[in-house]
């Protein structure tokens, strides 16, 4: 059974080292029945990145439009709830794609210039997938930001909120969720741009197949992606408005 001290050597083994900056996205499952639950795999998150490192998870709500930080359960997994509860965990206030440790997130897209993902991608951050795959993988929506795709603007549903609340103890902040984030299906495609340059590190973590890099890594790949095929990370589901009306962005941006 992992423990604390079996998965901060995995963490260590994959390349995550003292003072590193550390987005996890992860499946408490993937990993085996651990000793403790998902407290002890942040736990080892925290040995392994030391006093001076940061671990950020997705305390993901999606679609929510009164968003209290405070009290507003993550829908991405029990290790990001661990990291929300734990002491001296500071959630952003962004009502639909929060993060911690970033002030001023509710004022921009949730993975916009200047999100989380973003800041954490230019400060040499790293990326790890623990136990899940690229369809998971965040960052690779602030590579389409940083490409400038004509599909940002683009809801992931035809009735998705445009405006929430955030509510902070009395106060009530409205808040326009701008250039929200969309499908990930087709984001495997980043892995082999990745892949092909060595740009991963593959380990396992307790039983999970996990895989570490680094975020600007990652917004590069889906970059030069983008610059060849602007709907390359759109999925061919007949039914997905965020895909389909992408497609129509993309031919009205084309040059006539």
């Amino acid at each position: 059974m992992p423990t604390r001290e079996s998965l901060a050597s995995d963490l260590r083994r994959i390349g995550i080292e003292p003072g590193d900056k550390v987005v996890v996205h992860s499946s408490l499952k993937s990993i085996g029945k651990v000793e403790g639950g998902a407290e002890t795999v942040v736990a080892a998150l925290l040995d392994a990145v030391g006093p001076n490192g940061l671990i950020a998870a997705p305390t993901f709500t999606y679609h929510v439009t009164r968003f209290n930080p405070a009290t507003e359960p993550s829908v991405t997994g029990a290790i990001t709830e661990a990291v929300r509860h734990w002491p001296g965990a500071v959630r952003s206030w962004h009502p639909t794609h929060s993060w911690a440790m970033i002030d001023g997130h509710h004022l921009i897209g949730g993975v916009s210039f200047e999100s989380p993902l973003d800041r954490i991608a230019k400060a040499s951050g790293k990326v790890l997938l623990l136990g899940v795959g690229h369809a998971a993988n965040t960052t690779i929506h602030v590579g389409e930001t940083h490409a400038q795709v004509p599909y940002l603007c683009v809801p992931f549903f035809a009735d998705s909120p445009t405006k929430a609340t955030v509510v902070i103890g009395e106060c009530e902040v409205p808040v326009d969720l701008i250039d929200p984030s969309g499908c990930s299906r087709s984001f495997g495609m980043v892995e082999y741009i990745l892949r092909r340059d060595q740009k991963i590190r593959d380990g396992k973590i307790g039983s999970a197949i996990s895989q570490l890099m680094y975020g600007m890594d990652v917004i590069n790949a889906a970059m030069e992606i983008l610059a060849e095929e602007p709907d390359a990370l759109l999925c061919d589901d007949p039914l997905c408005h965020r895909c389909i009306e992408a497609r129509v962005k993309i031919a009205e941006a084309r040059p006539a």
